[in-house]
């Protein structure tokens, strides 16, 4: 399948934390071309493929939901008061067009102070708790077509920069999401030891729900969790300055993750010409892996990440090639029997 395409379909279907169904839809649909051993519950998908005999068994993890915002209050002018629901960027908020989850054609505005009114103070970020969204109509309008707790996310669209780049709304994480649908396809055909699991996971951008339900529920010898992390961008220092989008996916080393495993990813990356970077985390790496090592008895377990900019906006950029590349080194991993067959 086309990766491009496969994100941008992705990209496109709603799903705030809590609310994933729409994009487990989407996703439920390209994962059937490879496995008809696919369940949906509680908000997240699991996919079975692989050698479903194995007695070992691999859960490759990545989160399905997207920032977003909840309506909490509804003023007498119409105006629409939201609070966002995962880590929302306020620096990009004034004046950004939003959608209604479950009628993406009923759109708004989030209010914003002209800089001839705003005293000086327009070089500040919205507070969060100080969102309101105009959808230009008058409270009775707006009442009939909004409620509390309805879920509102970013309206913009999927679109194509130069030299294989894209710009989306959350290609964190659905580009972690396109990458494990991809390294199914590459599995589909192929002998492996392992029983592989998909767990498309809800509220990472909340509370973690899906992996720390997901992976209790499996039960893992190991687990590869894919999401996104940090690429080069102007001012930006330190470690992550040298972080390139199309030099390849982002192995992570941490003192909670597993070594062999890290290793070992970095050894099937090595063999196979596969471009890689390494991702050095001293603690917690704020990812499902946080939550899926500490799962029952403890899991093996190691991140894998999708280099991008300007991360919880809604444009977002990554390289179609890091998703292919991300793809590619897990499946070779599965392939070769993985950190403990070396």
């Amino acid at each position: 399948m086309n990766t491009k395409e496969l994100i941008f379909e992705l990209c496109c279907a709603m799903g705030v934390s809590g609310r994933e169904e729409p994009a487990l839809s989407v996703a439920e649909k390209f994962l059937s071309d490879y496995t008809d051993d696919i369940k949906i519950s509680n908000g997240s998908l699991m996919a079975v493929c692989g050698n479903k005999n194995s007695d070992k068994t691999i859960l490759l993890d990545a989160h399905i939901d997207r920032i977003g915002f909840m309506v909490t209050e509804i003023n007498e002018n119409g105006f629409v008061k939201v609070s966002p629901c995962g880590g929302i960027d306020a620096r990009t908020l004034a004046d950004t067009l939003i959608c209604l989850q479950n009628n993406p054609d009923v759109t708004g505005v989030v209010c914003c102070m002209p800089p001839h009114l705003s005293d000086g103070k327009e070089d500040k970020a919205m507070p969060t708790d100080k969102i309101w969204v105009d959808f230009g109509l008058p409270y009775d309008e707006v009442n009939k077509l909004i409620s509390f707790g309805d879920m509102l996310t970013f309206a913009s669209k999927p679109a194509n920069l130069l030299n294989g780049r894209i710009v989306a709304p959350c290609l964190d994480n659905r580009c972690g999401v396109a990458s494990l649908v991809k390294c199914t396809e590459l599995l589909k055909d192929n002998e492996t030891d392992y029983k592989v699991i998909i767990l498309l996971s809800s509220q990472e951008e909340t509370f973690g729900t899906g992996a720390k339900t997901g992976a209790f529920t499996v039960e893992a010898d190991e687990s590869i969790v894919v999401d996104v992390s940090f690429a080069s961008q102007p001012d930006v220092s330190g470690f992550y300055s040298s972080v390139e989008l199309d030099k390849g996916p982002m192995i992570c080393i941490s003192s909670i993750l597993n070594k062999e495993m890290s290793k070992s990813l970095e050894s099937v990356a090595k063999n196979k010409n596969i471009p890689y970077q390494l991702e050095p985390i001293a603690g917690r790496t704020g990812t499902n892996a946080d939550h899926i090592s500490i799962s029952g008895k403890g899991v093996k377990t190691a991140v894998v990440s999708i280099p991008q900019r300007y991360m919880h906006t809604q444009n977002e950029v990554i390289s179609v090639a890091d998703v292919d590349n991300t793809a590619k080194l897990i499946a070779e991993y599965i392939k070769c029997g993985g950190a403990f067959n070396d």
